[in-house]
């Protein structure tokens, strides 16, 4: 059975590709936003937020709202904007930036490959966001941004995939090639038919991918599918297979809002969990190494380095769950680390210093600063069946929406 496919995609036209290919809108401030919408009648923010930053004369996530999305996908279609040649494809993606470059294949993966198993998954899902996500797709008719997945490349069927992507940028000129304000290069190349097939015998010999980003959007997909069962077009998922060697993991770290330990009221509190871990003061001028195992602890007044004994790890959890478990549950009574008021969290960009001065600023703020989970921990989580808990991992590449488009209807 092939389960990552070529398919009919769907593109900006080359000239208006770094017009068209947007940020997620969520992630645009509202003066970003509106400059951007009033600006650039080519950006497909005009389609995911067809109301623009006002107010919508639909509700937001209702069937009419989702309905304006259509209309707008369908307008940027005939205005030539969008466009397909009709023909089965892969799309080679390469993304780079001054810190990390990413090369990978762009297609779909079946709905069947999906529930047999040839696709790993480490995250829980809402039921509530599955249904919302499924009406968007069921109403809006497109997949436009790619779930992102990792296959192993250290053996010779991956590193078979790497060596043909390889050959193909190295022998043909790119599709697209642009560069968006955010300093981050996209290049894509075209794979027709006649081409694919190749690189389709390399991916589908892979036994499993592991799914880094989308799971909402991989368990609305299985609900559309379900739900229409003799459309083939809904039995497919768009999709970015990326090599593991070429995934950057961020973590994200914790900040407790604390009504106010002292420093011996804290150290106290880790003495109490020395069958767990070990601990001791750092300073500010003092290199700590970011190791698996290792959390940093800061408060205004004082910073500690914790380390997990090596029992814990030796039962596969990750230190956002040790974290959890043994500190966030066992010493400030935080059962839900999904909605607890008193726990935020900080994607992984920032150095030490900035976090520091970001979170710690004013008193009763406490900053965990993690270190990220590891590719292979990932593809072990979700081998054993097991789940990461919430918030546990920033996955770069972050793909533009509009950039490939897998139409449904």
């Amino acid at each position: 059975m092939t389960w990552f496919n070529p398919f009919r995609i769907i593109v900006p036209q080359s000239d208006k590709a770094h017009l068209v290919a947007s940020r997620s809108y969520v992630s645009y401030g509202k003066a970003e936003l509106q400059d951007k919408l009033d600006r650039n009648p080519y950006s497909f923010l005009h389609v995911i937020n067809p109301s623009g930053s006002g107010k919508a004369p639909f509700k937001r996530g209702s069937e009419s709202f989702y309905g304006l999305v259509r209309e707008r996908f369908e307008f940027f279609l005939s205005e030539g904007w969008l466009t397909t040649n009709n023909e089965l494809s892969f799309a080679i993606y390469r993304q780079s930036s001054e810190h990390h470059t990413c090369t990978g294949i762009v297609g779909t993966l079946s709905v069947d490959g999906i529930k047999n198993g040839r696709l790993k998954l480490h995250e829980q899902t809402l039921e509530s966001r599955e249904k919302l996500f499924a009406k968007y797709l069921e109403t809006v008719g497109c997949h436009a941004e790619p779930v992102l997945c990792v296959y192993p490349d250290h053996d010779s069927t991956g590193a078979g995939a790497n060596a043909y992507m390889s050959t193909w940028i190295d022998s043909h000129r790119p599709d697209m090639d642009f560069t968006t304000t955010d300093r981050i290069r996209h290049t894509v190349w075209l794979i027709g038919t006649g081409d694919s097939q190749p690189l389709s015998s390399y991916l589908n010999t892979i036994p499993a991918m592991y799914l880094a980003d989308g799971h909402h959007r991989i368990a609305s997909s299985l609900r559309l599918a379900k739900k229409y069962p003799n459309q083939p077009s809904k039995q497919h998922v768009l999709a970015f297979a990326v090599p593991a060697s070429h995934l950057a993991i961020c973590p994200y770290h914790r900040i407790v809002l604390h009504p106010g330990w002292n420093t011996d009221q804290w150290e106290s509190a880790f003495d109490s969990l020395r069958d767990y871990l070990s601990w001791r003061r750092i300073t500010d001028d003092e290199v700590v190494p970011s190791d698996v195992g290792n959390v940093q602890v800061h408060t205004s007044d004082q910073s500690w380095e914790l380390k997990w004994a090596e029992s814990l790890h030796a039962h596969g959890q990750v230190d956002a769950a040790l974290l959890q478990e043994y500190v966030f549950k066992r010493l400030l009574g935080i059962e839900d680390p999904r909605n607890d008021p008193r726990l935020n969290y900080a994607p992984g960009f920032l150095d030490t210093a900035a976090l520091k001065a970001k979170y710690t600023s004013q008193s009763g703020q406490v900053l965990f600063k993690l270190h990220a989970v590891t590719s292979r921990q990932l593809m072990d989580t979700a081998d054993e069946g097991r789940f990461l808990p919430p918030k546990s991992t920033w996955i770069e590449p972050k793909l533009r929406s509009g950039l490939f488009i897998h139409e449904i209807q």
